[in-house]
């Protein structure tokens, strides 16, 4: 169990470094955008919303067998994968939240501060959603 938190953190880490990436990437050449807010934006608005949703929905059916039983145990290895793919499922949402931002920078020619509604999101779903130890019961 300790392995599978220290690879889960390091997922955590490298993608908590990519939002950083993602900002610089979408920044370099830029200009500085039009600030009106067009369909293409209320549409990545859309798809990010209900991509959080989904994740919250799903997270939790997937983590509430370890809730259930002990994760720990290693009679219950469907329990311990369950887990883990919950956490990586739901940084994975949190990472694709930063990924709009590339299309609403590159693709809707947004501005800075538009970007930065999903450079914020993005960074707190990680921070809500950092792989913690499953509670043993």
């Amino acid at each position: 169990m300790e392995s599978m938190i220290k690879k889960l953190r390091l997922i955590w880490w490298a993608l908590l470094a990519a939002i950083p990436l993602f900002a610089w990437l979408a920044e370099m050449g830029r200009s500085s955008g039009r600030s009106a807010w067009t369909w293409g934006h209320w549409l990545a608005i859309g798809f990010s919303v209900w991509s959080i949703s989904g994740a919250f929905r799903l997270r939790g059916r997937l983590l509430r067998s370890s809730k259930e039983k002990p994760v720990n145990d290693a009679a219950n290895a469907k329990s311990a994968k369950q887990w883990e793919a919950g956490q990586v499922f739901s940084l994975g949402v949190a990472v694709g939240v930063a990924c709009w931002e590339l299309s609403i920078r590159m693709a809707f020619h947004g501005t800075l501060w538009q970007a930065s509604i999903f450079y914020g999101t993005a960074a707190f779903l990680l921070l809500v959603w950092t792989p913690r130890m499953p509670p043993s019961t």
